[in-house]
């Protein structure tokens, strides 16, 4: 299975996140790590600006800074769990898709438009219920996908 997820991984592994949603993160990351599945990445997206900003924003913190650091090597040095899209390689969403999408989230909508078999993977239940009319879309909570997939 390919995931796109958004920013909600990251949020969810700062230091002062809420320890509910960390320990949601560290589950999905854990049970991620032991299947044959990717996580899809676009290159110079929110989510990769948010993962370095994170990077230098607490730094300080010991467990976050090995929690990241584990992530980098996850996400962007392991090809055989990551695919990283390259902004050229993008294709351009149909109108209607463009039209419904907050813009912040569009990115996520075209990893998805490349390959129709990816699942969007969100926190946000707003986000859901905009895109559930787009056909051929899946996407899901993350408390729901957790439910099958551990």
């Amino acid at each position: 299975m390919e995931i796109v997820v958004n920013e909600w991984l990251l949020e969810y592994l700062r230091p002062d996140a809420d320890e509910s949603n960390k320990i949601n993160a560290i589950k999905f990351v854990n049970a991620f790590v032991g299947r044959n599945d990717k996580i899809v990445i676009k290159r110079n997206s929110p989510f990769v600006n948010k993962f370095h900003n994170f990077m230098k924003l607490f730094g300080w913190d010991s467990d976050f800074k090995n929690r990241f650091s584990k992530l980098h090597n996850l996400l962007f040095c392991n090809s055989d769990k990551t695919i990283i899209v390259n902004y050229g390689d993008t294709k351009k969403l149909p109108q209607e898709i463009a039209d419904i999408t907050p813009p912040d989230d569009l990115y996520l909508m075209e990893l998805w438009y490349l390959n129709q078999d990816r699942i969007v993977l969100t926190t946000d239940e707003r986000l859901k219920d905009k895109l559930q009319q787009v056909n051929g879309l899946k996407i899901c909570l993350l408390n729901e996908f957790l439910q099958k997939y551990l």
